[in-house]
């Protein structure tokens, strides 16, 4: 078993303060620029989460897709719709229990559902790298299924996929974003 120190469980616990309110700054923040920014907040601290997990092949991809595509997707999206806005006539958000009820209650239990199914999955200890093994000339081998790969593909190609998921979302809500916009200024 792996010892923790009590400066790991320092930086740990800042970086993980960190984490939750920048999280909760973006969503209770009424500028949508400012909310960009802490969203990069947040996504950088989990990239230094990474790091002290000893995941820096991880970390590097979070500040390479997450804070590199999905944040400047983002920010191009707020700099092509913003025009000036008086930030004390927006709205907190409110609970709305019209038509959205039906897709809210829908959430919940899909994310009761998946929450179930997750924890009664069991999961194989992890394999790890051998010392010495050079680990992103590994992850790539195994990306391309070429021999030299110490570890399986598969779990790259799934990881990858999610990636893409998350990037054209994040593409969805900046176009919808903008057509939102440009629709109530008609």
């Amino acid at each position: 078993m792996m010892e923790t120190s009590i400066s790991d469980l320092l930086v740990f616990s800042f970086f993980a303060g960190l984490t939750l309110l920048s999280s909760v700054g973006v969503v209770l923040v009424k500028d949508v620029w400012h909310s960009a920014l802490l969203l990069g907040v947040a996504l950088l601290s989990i990239a230094i989460h990474y790091v002290l997990l000893s995941a820096e092949f991880i970390a590097a991809m979070q500040v390479l897709v997450y804070v590199g595509g999905v944040l400047i997707l983002i920010s191009f999206a707020i700099m092509l719709i913003r025009r000036k806005l008086d930030p004390t006539a927006m709205t907190s958000p409110e609970l709305n229990l019209g038509s959205h009820l039906f897709r809210g209650v829908g959430a919940i239990i899909f994310f009761i559902l998946f929450s179930t199914i997750l924890l009664g999955v069991s999961f194989t200890s992890p394999i790890g790298f051998q010392d010495g093994v050079l680990i992103t000339k590994s992850i790539g081998y195994a990306m391309f299924d070429l021999p030299g790969a110490s570890v399986p593909s598969e779990g790259f190609l799934a990881a990858f996929e999610i990636i893409d998921i998350a990037l054209v979302a994040a593409l969805v809500a900046a176009i919808m974003l903008a057509r939102r916009d440009t629709a109530g200024e008609n």
